[in-house]
């Protein structure tokens, strides 16, 4: 049975500590990796998906990532976040990272199968 591939942007493991900001209130997570739309999270906190937050971490020393999420879903305390807002400085340095660690990949596309029921 032949499944269509889903493109998607290819994933770069990282495992940061982080912290996580909703209105006044900080909760601190780790960033298991991050792609040019997205970040995956481990928080011990109980969110809701669609939850709107802002995450800050290192990419590494001296490369600061500050942007806008939004919780597209959660398991076990794990989520996939989009990334809806990002600051220009932000951006620049998840591009400098990139270019540094994983050169030439951070254009390769990622696929995964599409499942049907």
């Amino acid at each position: 049975m032949n499944k269509p591939n889903v493109m998607r942007p290819c994933r770069f493991q990282l495992n940061r500590k982080g912290e996580l900001t909703y209105q006044d209130r900080r909760f601190a997570c780790l960033i298991q990796d991050i792609s040019e739309k997205g970040i995956f999270i481990i928080c011990n906190y109980n969110l809701g998906i669609g939850l709107e937050l802002e995450v800050k971490f290192e990419l590494e020393a001296g490369l600061h990532f500050n942007s806008k999420i939004r919780l597209r879903h959660i398991d076990g305390g794990c989520f996939g976040a989009e990334i809806i807002e990002v600051d220009h400085r932000s951006d620049s340095n998840r591009k400098r990272f990139l270019d540094s660690n994983y050169y030439g990949q951070a254009w390769l596309p990622g696929s995964r199968l599409q499942l049907e029921a």
